[in-house]
């Protein structure tokens, strides 16, 4: 295949991703096929390769009952289903030497069955990528990646691989078979315990400890990857499709790819720059394991939003600590976890054993290696998932820091203007916070961001009545409040402060003039602070249409979106 080919191929196959996951968000299922058609802008070639996926995902009934095997894989190209075993194999292919005893899961990119191997006799799990389904270049290079990648590892937790052929020119490779389920159903069950759980999950780390000294990292680590056998309680971890030798470049991942899964996915993973990848990212999926296992969530909410602002809430959100979520969480296991979870990855264990290492000091009731954050730290973390809130109140700090300063040295010593400001100032203060707590109540319902800024534009105002109303330099916090606006990343909300800013100064204008028309500004001074309302709005509303949504604003819901 030649470079050009290459290209339009990988162009085509990026295309094909695309609608597919369009789709796939479009719902409702039985209608997703005429959808998939009326979408003209792709040409008829790719349409037909989702409607061909999107059946293919379809021919499993939803609510299947959960197989004897989670050996399925879930790339963000299109999920296996799991389906209940068919001991008729009247249309199953033919395999040399192994008998097909059913279907374990099957998506959009491939299928597993469950075989007995005639020489020697044992039972295994075979898994077959469609090629004519969804044969992207990468997608075969990844393929055998998995293989080659699993097979280099010696570890008694990494789930082998015996045998790599092809069937008609569909290549398959032999895995052994695990009697049981994934972790994410284990969970979803509740029935493991946090003590077991933790010593397995140490296993899982000296496992990918050992694959890390291969030179190996695999990139998704999350519960549905990782196997739970019925009757043993061992992991497993499993599915090296994305993984990465550390010393070679692979061009299994192409541009446009979504490394990982959402929810469980390190921060760099998120990063154009794909060379960030490193040990850390393992470090990170162990992390979101421990997290799910020890809350019974995601380290990061993906229930809802697009893929960019999924993407933005990969890379700047940072992670609730487990102990907000459930207090019985003892502190050193809340330390560990969120040492894992660090946005930068050289804050993270430097590897996996040193997790493993702390984990089991943590069982041991020794003490641990990993240290709490410092007080700046968790004031930067606090912050950054309240930025409405910080910012308020350290504009306040600010503005009362100056108002004291010209108050007791005498360059503005009203005490009337004194006293109003150190109230407004400190109702301000009370009403932030008032409107964060109802905003995490309501879940970031969108309206609250519309009354609470409505709040502190009718605070200010009330202020400059106490100073020189429309004279009053305090004008300039109009400006302040509206540039601030921006952060709840809201489009139609930029345009509703902007208003609301100008009928605010329009407000004291109106006021000068029919009662000190003497003390009315100046036309020179009007009409460039008006101007620059709109200006700094304007440019506010054009900067939210170029950026991806902030975490903050992705979980508003209700009127005003």
């Amino acid at each position: 295949m030649t470079e050009d080919e290459l290209a339009r191929e990988r162009d085509r196959y990026q295309q094909i991703h695309k609608l597919f996951l369009s789709a796939v968000e479009t719902g409702p299922e039985s209608a997703l096929e005429d959808w998939v058609q009326s979408q003209s802008q792709y040409s008829l070639s790719v349409r037909s390769a989702v409607v061909a996926m999107l059946r293919a995902d379809s021919l499993n009934p939803e609510g299947a009952e959960a197989t004897k095997s989670s050996q399925s894989t879930s790339h963000q190209r299109g999920d296996f289903r799991t389906v209940v075993e068919d001991e008729s194999n009247s249309h199953h292919p033919l395999f040399d030497n192994f008998e097909i005893l059913g279907e374990i899961a099957r998506g959009g990119m491939g299928v597993v069955y469950k075989a007995r191997q005639i020489r020697p006799n044992r039972i295994v799990a075979i898994k077959m990528i469609r090629r004519h389904m969804f044969s992207a270049p990468s997608d075969m290079e990844r393929f055998f990646l998995e293989a080659e990648a699993a097979s280099q590892v010696d570890s008694e937790s990494v789930v082998p691989i015996f045998e790599i052929g092809d069937v008609q020119g569909e290549p398959f490779i032999v895995m052994k078979y695990i009697e049981g389920e994934n972790l994410e159903e284990v969970f979803r069950q509740g029935t493991m315990d946090t003590v077991t759980f933790l010593k397995q999950l140490i296993t899982i780390c000296r496992a990918v400890s050992v694959v890390h000294d291969r030179g190996i990292i695999h990139r998704d680590i999350k519960p549905s990857n990782i196997l739970v056998d019925r009757s043993t309680q061992r992991f497993w971890i499993t599915d090296f499709g994305i993984a990465k030798y550390l010393d070679r470049d692979s061009k299994a991942t192409v541009a446009g790819d979504l490394l990982g899964t959402p929810g469980y996915m390190a921060p760099e993973l998120a990063s154009v720059d794909m060379g960030l990848a490193s040990r850390a990212v393992d470090v990170y999926g162990l992390g979101a394991v421990l997290y799910r296992g020890l809350t019974g969530l995601a380290p990061i909410a993906t229930d809802s939003g697009s893929l960019v602002s999924l993407i933005q809430k990969i890379r700047e959100h940072e992670i609730v600590p487990p102990r907000l979520i459930q207090r019985r969480i003892p502190r050193s296991l809340d330390t560990i976890c969120m040492k894992c979870l660090e946005t930068e990855p050289l804050r993270r264990y430097e590897n996996a054993g040193e997790l493993a290492d702390d984990l089991q000091r943590f069982l041991d009731d020794e003490p641990i290696q990993a240290r709490p954050l410092g007080l700046s730290r968790r004031l930067v973390r606090w912050a950054r998932n309240r930025p409405g809130l910080a910012v308020t109140w350290c504009g306040l700090a600010i503005f009362y820091v100056y108002h004291l300063i010209c108050f007791y040295s005498g360059l503005y010593p009203d005490a009337k203007f004194h006293q109003a400001a150190t109230v407004v100032t400190a109702l301000t203060a009370i009403n932030a916070y008032v409107w964060q707590y109802t905003l995490m109540r309501t879940k970031s319902a969108a309206w609250v961001f519309y009354v609470w800024l409505t709040c502190d534009l009718a605070l200010l105002t009330a202020l400059l009545f106490w100073a020189a109303s429309a004279n009053s330099s305090l004008v300039l916090l109009y400006h302040v409040i509206v540039a601030g606006s921006v952060l709840r990343c809201r489009k139609n909300l930029v345009v509703y402060v902007t208003l609301a800013a100008l009928i605010g100064y329009g407000i004291h204008l109106t006021y000068l003039n029919y009662t000190q028309p003497l003390e009315l500004p100046e036309i020179h001074r009007t009409v460039p602070t008006t101007l620059s309302l709109i200006l700094i709005g304007i440019i506010q509303y054009f900067s939210l249409l170029r950026s991806a949504t902030s975490f903050e604003a992705q979980r508003t819901r209700g009127p005003f979106r």
